[in-house]
C-alpha cells in the first residue's frame, strides 16, 4: 500500500471518528424541585444529591394568588434561605402563578405585573447571593386565561433576553395533546409535568398522580409538540380528605406513616383511614367518618414512568428533574432506586 492509499485510508478514519464524536448523545441533567418555605439542605441531603451527580435545583421562590379580601394580586409563601444555596448547583428560580390571577387581571396591567414577579425574583436572587441563567412560571393555564397569561410570559421574555437569560414554563399533559386549543407558550423551553394526570375523586379509583393507563391516553402527542421542553417526574404523596363523600382538600407531602400510628384514624384498607372522632392534625379539621385516601408515586413507579415516557419521544431531553426533594426520599430510599430513573433517559 503506498504513502497515497495510507493518507485516503487515515482520512477516511479521522472522519469517522469525528462523526461519531459529533453525534455522541450528551447525557441530560440531573434535577431536583425543592417546593418548600424555608431552603435547607441537611447533610443526608446534600450527600444524596451528591452521590447521584445532580447539578441543578428548581427551588420555588414564591407564589402569586389572589388576596380574598382586597381582590388584588399578591405573592405568598415566599422562601426562606436559611443558609447560602452550594455554588456547586445551578439554580433555577420557580414562581407558581394560580390560574384565577390571570382571570381577574386587567390586560393593560399585565407589564406591570410581569415587571413586579421579575423585580422579586431578582431582589431575591440577589439578597440569597444566587444568579440563575433561568426562570420558570408554573401555571395551569386555561382557555379563558391564555391570552393575558401568554402577554404575561411575552413580557417576561423580553426582559430576560437582555440578559440573555432563559425563560421556561410547566406544561401538562392535557396542554400537551389539546395543543391547538390550548396554545403553545411564548418561551425558550417547556417542563413535561409527567404527573398529575388523573382525575382526583373521593372514591377509589386509579392513582391519580400517575398510572399508566391514564398517561397511556397522553403520551404519544409528546412526539409532535413543537416546543423542546424538559421533563420532571414524581416521587411525592399526598392524602385527599373526602368528607360525606365529597373532597374537602389535599393534603400535601401526607403519607400513609403519618396515619399509620395515629390513634384518632383506624385503617380501613390498603391506602384509606377513617377519622374515629373530631379532631384537629396539622391545621386541618377531621369530623368523625372523613376519610383520608393516600396517593403517592415510589422511584419503582416514576421509573415505571421515566420508560413510557422515553419510549415516546423523539427529541433529546437536556434536563430530567425529580418533585420533590425532601425527608421522604433521604431517608426511605436509596440512590441507586434514583439512578436507574436518570439512566433511562441516557
Amino acid at each position: 500500500m503506498n504513502l497515497k492509499t495510507n493518507s485516503k485510508l487515515l482520512i477516511c478514519i479521522l472522519s469517522g471518528l469525528l462523526i461519531i464524536g459529533c453525534h455522541k448523545k450528551e447525557k441530560p441533567e440531573k434535577a431536583f424541585y425543592y417546593w418548600k418555605t424555608v431552603f435547607h439542605l441537611s447533610a443526608s441531603q446534600e450527600k444524596f444529591l451528591g452521590d447521584l451527580g445532580v447539578s441543578k435545583i428548581y427551588i420555588r421562590f414564591f407564589d402569586v394568588d389572589v388576596n380574598s379580601v382586597s381582590g388584588q394580586l399578591e405573592p405568598r409563601a415566599k422562601i426562606h434561605f436559611k443558609e447560602v444555596v452550594p455554588a456547586s448547583y445551578e439554580i433555577v428560580p420557580v414562581v407558581y402563578i394560580t390560574n384565577k390571577s390571570f382571570l381577574i387581571s386587567n390586560p393593560a396591567e399585565i407589564p406591570d405585573f410581569a415587571a413586579n414577579v421579575l423585580n422579586l425574583v431578582n431582589d431575591m436572587a440577589a439578597n440569597n447571593k444566587i444568579k440563575y441563567k433561568e426562570i420558570q412560571i408554573d401555571c395551569d393555564w386555561t382557555d379563558n386565561s391564555k391570552t393575558k397569561y401568554f402577554s404575561f410570559l411575552k413580557a417576561i421574555k423580553f426582559r430576560l433576553a437582555k440578559n440573555k437569560q432563559l425563560l421556561s414554563a410547566t406544561i401538562r399533559l392535557h396542554q400537551i395533546k389539546y395543543k391547538t386549543q390550548t396554545g403553545i407558550p411564548p418561551v425558550d423551553k417547556g417542563m413535561l409535568m409527567y404527573y398529575n394526570m388523573g382525575k382526583i375523586t373521593p372514591d377509589e379509583t386509579s392513582n391519580s398522580i400517575y398510572n399508566t393507563n391514564d398517561a397511556a391516553k397522553y403520551v404519544d402527542y409528546c412526539k409532535e409538540y413543537p416546543l423542546p421542553f424538559d421533563v420532571v417526574l414524581p416521587v411525592f404523596s399526598w392524602g385527599i380528605h373526602v368528607r360525606k363523600n365529597k373532597i374537602v382538600e389535599l393534603i400535601n407531602n401526607m403519607k400513609q406513616a403519618d396515619l399509620d400510628n395515629n390513634t384518632n384514624f383506624l385503617k380501613i384498607n390498603a391506602v384509606s383511614f377513617i377519622a374515629l372522632q373530631s379532631f384537629f392534625l396539622d391545621g386541618n379539621y377531621y369530623m368523625k367518618d372523613d376519610i383520608v385516601r393516600i396517593e403517592g408515586v415510589t422511584p419503582t413507579d416514576c421509573l415505571e414512568a421515566a420508560q413510557q415516557l422515553k419510549n415516546n419521544l423523539i427529541k433529546p431531553i437536556k434536563t430530567i428533574a425529580i418533585f420533590h426533594l425532601d425527608s421522604l426520599i433521604t431517608n426511605h430510599y436509596e440512590t441507586k432506586d434514583f439512578e436507574k430513573i436518570f439512566n433511562t433517559f441516557n
